[in-house]
């Protein structure tokens, strides 16, 4: 099928007036029985071809998964638009079509259902709002929501009960909806498709919804048709006792104008008016309609106006027992129910919360019971409905215990209301399945229940807390031990940190708590103490506190061995003390007061009378000297060896070394500062680097310096094997020196002997390879030179060259 595309989405909703020619519709053509039974369900892909937009509905045997969806919760609220989901005048279920996804997605709903053969004038109401992505397409590319009636016997739409409602934010009532710039909506307004002339034939109602065209912006429904349809003017039929006429037209037109038969008179204009005093029985009134453009045709209908008497007659009162379900619409209840009345059941006399026939009856309560009959007129009564006494019954619960007490929950004081004819059983679980078998002596926290049953079968489980104080926490912390002559205050809070809040404490000399301290705050005792505390809720626990009164420490001094200047004493040093009675932290001193401590105890550098601290864990103290004393490190002086090539040894334990030092029993050569790497061989050392010699007098001390041992690489005169004379580089023939520290002569033959160049200062840079202002042929070429080493030696050396052109 092809359409043209309008942006639209519609949440649309069917119901029915109450002052309308009321007739029961088809079986769950509102949802109220919770689901999508007799309705069929599809689900579909847009396409687009030619600027026009089509689709295939294929019917789906369960609703898909977030496309169809019923919704029941009252206070739910479309999460774009902010209004609520079940309209005001709504049933109590609407079904959602489509959802806010996205991709080109189409779903549609339909019903078919016969129109009554006895029903000329038939009509549906349904009300809609309206929630879109508005993506500013093209028309035909928009998300639409299309609502149409089809003559099956004819196989087509009837024009104009056929509508494609198009949202855009330029139609009236369209709003930006908040927080979401590209989203409107329109909230809830009522239209009527009038169905009138075709009594007795089957028509196909459909609801579809759509993305847009492209697959990025959403389109949905919310649809709800009531279980009541009738004629198109309300209200035509009226009670007799009333001294005017309300009377209503279908919904959903732009323009209403009232007259009577022959048009003499205009009653008025708009949907509902009031006609007072009322037309006599009989009158003829008549109706024009003029819908809004694009939504229906122009139309004339009439009524005649009628009055009827009817009295709602129900039961005076009922007494049930609690949470029983009972149908408030039976025989029981109504008892003049007439086949012309539609019967509907409200929670509140306003009449604005509707609810279903079956109530579940969980106290006493009064409802309203209003009969429309087919002719528009009304009845409405209250109905009280009771529960037997049993369900007036509470229960306190009892007081809470101590953990060494129990709980009796049959005492009939904890009970409230009449207990006469009334038993008890008691129970561990809601279901009264598990009988609580010591109901007397209850020793477990938990929620238990007790049933009530009367004579007529009535009962009524009541759930009871039993509260069984858990043991208070009493967490002893022993007081730190002081030193003797000191008191220790067994009442200190902090003795019972972590303990419950609420204790009172109490101190005793013996676990049986019958000697109670006179004096906790002042012990002077070591020993073991009881505390009681007491709780809040009166339960009672104790324990033992211990007292520890402490003697000083008792330790000796171990003095360190006379040290190496300018080695440092270690006074932190476990093994120069020795504890007799514990063990103690150590403080340092340098005076005897004990008032200026040392700032490194752990290097102490200057000889002298030094001060310990020792202090145990009651911080007891005592304290002694310790003397530290000095020897003198030996002198020492090394005078650096010469340098040499590496072709010769350096001897670091000749006398010359040392020459100067103070004397000393022993001499070591070391590789490293921390003299950790003796040297393999110091007579012979022919690497160059730092090393370190070590002196030790007869004391004992130990001193030791670095030493800098200089080798040389060989000296080398160098000539390149190689040279162009004729090229930009490499274009002159020289030597390269190394550790030669004068050059003394540079001579160059030819292959028959003849000396071609010869210079001690390399003239020009070297030989150019001209022999009298004549460039010489490719060919080898000897040389020799002659030179100064850094140490004064003479040095040769000869070899080959060759001369590239």
């Amino acid at each position: 099928m092809i359409y043209r595309l309008f942006l639209v989405l519609f949440i649309a909703s069917f119901v029915i007036t109450t002052e309308s020619y009321a007739q029961s519709c088809p079986e769950n053509i509102g949802f109220e029985n919770g689901n999508f039974q007799n309705w069929k369900l599809f689900t579909g892909v847009l396409s687009m071809e030619n600027n026009q937009t089509s689709f295939t509905l294929n019917e789906v045997a369960k609703p898909a998964t977030g496309r169809h969806t019923i919704i029941s919760k009252k206070n739910l609220v479309d999460a774009y638009g902010g209004f609520s989901l079940i309209p005001p005048s709504g049933g109590n279920f609407v079904a959602k079509i489509g959802d806010n996804g996205t991709g080109s997605q189409v779903d549609g709903i339909s019903y078919l259902m016969t129109v009554p053969a006895d029903r000329p004038d038939f009509t549906l109401t349904y009300q809609y709002a309206v929630v879109l992505e508005d993506p500013d397409h093209e028309p035909y590319e928009q998300p639409r929501f299309i609502a149409r009636v089809k003559d099956v016997e004819k196989d087509e739409y009837i024009p104009c009960a056929s509508f494609e409602y198009v949202a855009t934010s330029s139609l009236p009532g369209f709003k930006k909806a908040e927080g979401y710039e590209s989203v409107i909506y329109k909230d809830w307004s009522p239209v009527t498709i009038n169905l009138s002339g075709y009594q007795g034939k089957q028509i196909l109602i459909e609801f579809i919804s759509t993305d847009c065209a492209r697959g990025g912006h959403f389109g949905y429904a919310y649809v709800d048709i009531n279980n009541v349809c009738g004629g198109p003017i309300a209200g035509s039929t009226y009670c007799r006792s009333a001294d005017a006429l309300n009377i209503s037209g279908p919904s959903g037109f732009q323009d209403y104008n009232w007259y009577n038969a022959d048009r003499s008179v205009k009653y008025g204009t708009g949907q509902s008016i009031n006609i007072k005093p009322k037309p006599a029985d009989g009158s003829k009134i008549v109706l024009d309609l003029v819908p809004y453009a694009g939504f229906g045709c122009p139309s004339t209908i009439s009524t005649i106006i009628k009055g009827v008497d009817y009295d709602l007659k129900v039961l005076n009162k009922n007494v049930v027992c609690q949470n029983s379900e009972i149908d408030l619409l039976s025989d029981k209840y109504i008892l003049n129910k007439s086949a012309d009345f539609t019967y509907l059941v409200y929670e509140d006399k306003d009449l604005t919360k509707q609810i279903g026939s079956l109530v579940i009856i969980t106290g006493n309560k009064t409802f309203y019971i209003k009969a429309t009959n087919n002719k528009g007129c009304e009845s409405i009564v209250p109905i009280d409905i009771a529960v037997y006494e049993v369900a007036n019954i509470t229960v306190n619960n009892p007081a809470a215990v101590c953990y060494s007490e129990s709980v009796d929950i049959t005492k009939n004081e904890l009970v409230v209301g009449e207990m006469v004819g009334i038993t008890k059983t008691y129970y561990t679980d809601e279901a009264a399945t598990q009988v609580l078998a010591d109901p007397q002596h209850i020793k477990v926290s938990g929620r238990y229940f007790i049933q009530f049953s009367n004579q007529f079968g009535c009962s009524k489980i009541v759930p009871v807390e039993v509260t069984i104080q858990e043991k208070p926490i009493l967490k002893i912390t022993n007081p730190k031990a002081v030193c003797q002559g000191s008191q220790v205050d067994l009442t200190a809070i902090n003795n019972f940190e972590g303990s419950d809040a609420t204790f009172n404490y109490s101190f005793y000399e013996d676990e049986a708590l019958t000697k109670i301290l006179s004096n906790p705050s002042k012990i002077d005792k070591s020993g073991s103490y009881h505390v009681k505390a007491v709780s809040a809720a009166g339960c009672i626990v104790s324990g033992q506190i211990t007292v520890t009164i402490s003697n000083p420490p008792v330790f000796t001094v171990n003095q360190p061995a006379r040290a190496c200047y300018p080695d440092k004493v270690d006074l932190t040093n476990p093994a120069l003390y020795t504890e007799v009675n514990g063990h103690f932290t150590y403080t340092f001193f340098s005076d005897e007061t004990l008032n200026s401590p040392l700032t490194s105890p752990k290097a102490i550098a200057k000889p002298g009378t030094y001060y310990v601290k020792a202090t145990n864990e009651s911080g007891c103290f005592s304290s002694a000297k310790i003397v530290v004393n000095y020897n003198e490190a030996p002198k020492l002086v090394l005078n650096a060896p010469r340098a040499v090539f590496d072709n010769e040894f350096i001897d670091l334990t000749v006398p010359e070394i040392t020459r100067g030092s103070s004397p000393f029993v022993k001499v070591t050569y070391f590789e490293d500062q921390y003299l950790k790497h003796p040297m393999q061989n110091p007579v012979r050392v022919n690497r160059a680097g730092v090393y370190y010699v070590a002196i030790q007098s007869a004391n004992g001390c130990i001193s030791s310096r670095p030493v800098t041992v200089t080798v040389l690489p060989q000296p080398k005169i160098i000539v390149p094997t190689a040279f162009t004379p004729q090229k930009e580089t490499n274009n002159r023939l020289y030597p390269f020196l190394v550790n030669v520290k004068q050059l003394t002569s540079f001579r160059v033959y030819n292959k028959w002997g003849i000396l071609v160049y010869e210079s001690a200062v390399l003239a020009n840079g070297g030989w150019d390879g001209q022999f009298k202002s004549k460039m010489q042929p490719l060919e080898t070429f000897s040389w020799f030179a002659e030179g100064i080493d850094l140490f004064g030696g003479k040095i040769q050396s000869t070899g080959k060259t060759i001369l590239i052109l």
